[in-house]
């Protein structure tokens, strides 16, 4: 009777590990077939979804971009934050363009996020958008938050090292701030995080239709207009441009970039025209852009005083990577952000005459950007 009881009770516990073992793996679960590149033979990429509410878009999604083999313990583990209206997508198969795709090749165990914004059709319109009044930083921080834990589960790791673009920055103070026990580092591209003195990281788009969410397109460069022009510079840049004063397609995206006007106008979203980005390059990352972004989270001051404070007292190391192009008083934003974990372990890389998006897929990141964050992270063995 001992005896059977004794197996029963094993048995018992044997499923309560591996239910509990099972716990965050359920969260996220894995989506599709391992995805191989082929200018990076070594490298696979994997897909993870989340269910985070009862609507549809309420769902998050992980990229883990890695090594065929199994990540070693010694390896360092990346979680990079996407900025607006982007997401964790690999677009290209070439590591020079990608940055979760280059620090997987040098080994780095490098896993990215997809925002509930990724699963919005863009064809949604109207009330349909009406969710996304609720679609708060607070709210897309906590998404974060499920997300690091479920990797830090799946690595073993205690800490791992927080990346971000553009907004993703803002992002990725504000977990930094919530949850510092759990990063390692800091690598900013091009981005800062607000508190009720700075002023709002972007101009309000005078052209919106929807009060729930900002549209990607504008009203003369539409959503239809702007993937017909990226699938026109893609398949054949010399072709003739779709607007009559431009020569060729290539010309046409490349004066998008460089005259956008909520980016000063002046190549501050780009400046290929200066050599820094490719417009080949530039559609294919531009093309993954998904169409809808909540408006709530426009010139939110998410860092309340009890958030800085933590951050402050966090003493986390950053590397941080400013463009130049967008407003003179931009870089000086983003190395003042640098400066808030209260650590004098930040480096400070100014990019001149570089646009936002050419900190990112631009023509010089792997000798100016990609190499410099293997090196940092380095650097910073956990």
């Amino acid at each position: 009777m001992n005896a059977r009881l004794s197996r029963l009770t094993a048995g018992v516990v044997i499923l309560l590990l591996a239910l509990g073992a099972g716990k965050a793996e359920a969260e996220f679960r894995l989506t599709g077939q391992a995805k191989t590149f082929a200018n990076a033979p070594g490298v696979v990429e994997w897909r993870y979804k989340s269910i985070r509410g009862s609507s549809p878009f309420d769902r998050i999604a992980l990229h883990r971009t890695t090594a065929r083999k199994l990540t070693r313990q010694g390896d360092s583990v990346v979680l990079y934050l996407p900025g607006t209206n982007m997401n964790g997508e690999v677009p290209f198969d070439d590591p020079n363009h990608s940055l979760t795709l280059y620090l997987a090749n040098h080994g780095i165990d490098a896993w990215a996020l997809d925002y509930r914004t990724h699963f919005v059709p863009p064809d949604t319109s109207g009330d349909g958008l009406a969710q996304l009044k609720d679609w708060t930083d607070e709210l897309f921080e906590s998404d974060i938050d499920e997300a690091v834990r479920f990797i830090l589960d799946k690595t073993h790791r205690e800490k791992i090292f927080i990346a971000g673009f553009s907004h993703g920055v803002s992002l990725a103070y504000l977990y930094a701030a919530a949850h510092p026990s759990h990063v390692h580092g800091l690598i900013v591209l091009d981005g800062f995080v607000l508190d009720s003195g700075l002023a709002a990281r972007r101009r309000p788009r005078p052209e919106a239709a929807n009060p729930y969410a900002d549209d990607l397109g504008g009203a003369h460069l539409t959503f239809d207009k702007r993937r017909a022009l990226l699938e026109l510079v893609i398949r054949d840049p010399d072709a003739a441009a779709p607007i009559p004063k431009y020569k060729t397609a290539r010309e046409n995206l490349e004066h998008v970039v460089a005259d956008s006007a909520a980016f000063g106008g002046h190549g501050g979203l780009a400046n290929p025209q200066g050599g820094y980005s490719d417009a080949v390059v530039l559609a294919k990352e531009m093309i993954t852009f998904d169409r809808w972004w909540p408006s709530v989270q426009d010139g939110e001051t998410s860092l309340t005083p009890d958030l800085k404070e933590s951050l402050k007292n966090s003493g986390i190391p950053v590397i941080a990577f400013t463009s130049t192009n967008i407003a003179p008083q931009w870089p000086e934003m983003v190395a003042t952000s640098a400066r808030l974990t209260g650590t004098p372990d930040v480096t400070i890389i100014t990019l001149a005459h570089e646009g936002h998006l050419d900190v990112l897929v631009g023509t010089r990141d792997v000798a100016d950007v990609f190499e410099p964050i293997v090196q940092w992270i380095k650097r910073h063995p956990k």
